[in-house]
């Protein structure tokens, strides 16, 4: 039967096994680390050069075209492309049904709350 000191010696023996897999591991895992950090430091400049160039004339599918990405965050400011303001008109019912009288009726109030209320139309 192997004695207390044989069953710690294997254990340690295991242990250093495992611990020797596990630097190059950790060894890269602190580059990558390193690496992302920076890519994060760059991710600012590169929205605002992006923007800078689609100010310029470049359009977002051009610059994807020649191999630059979209960048994950854009600058604040005003948003890129072009917006349209102008609303269309909703088109006017003609009809007379109980549906469109429905759709302006008032709603009604619960306890009493029509009596102090005021309507809005």
């Amino acid at each position: 039967m192997a004695s207390a000191h044989d069953i710690m010696q294997r254990m340690r023996e295991r242990q250093a096994a495992r611990e020797a897999a596990f630097e190059p591991l950790a060894e890269i895992l602190g580059q990558r680390q390193e690496l992302q950090r920076q890519l994060a430091a760059l991710d600012e400049p590169y929205g605002q050069a992006f923007a800078k160039a689609e100010a310029g004339g470049w359009t977002s599918d051009e610059l994807r075209e020649i191999g630059a990405e979209e960048p994950a965050k854009r600058p604040k400011g005003r948003p890129r492309g072009k917006r349209t303001t102008a609303k269309k008109a909703a088109p006017e019912t003609t009809s007379t049904g109980s549906s469109a009288d429905s759709l302006t009726a008032p709603v009604p109030t619960q306890n009493g709350a029509a009596e102090h209320a005021t309507p809005t139309v």
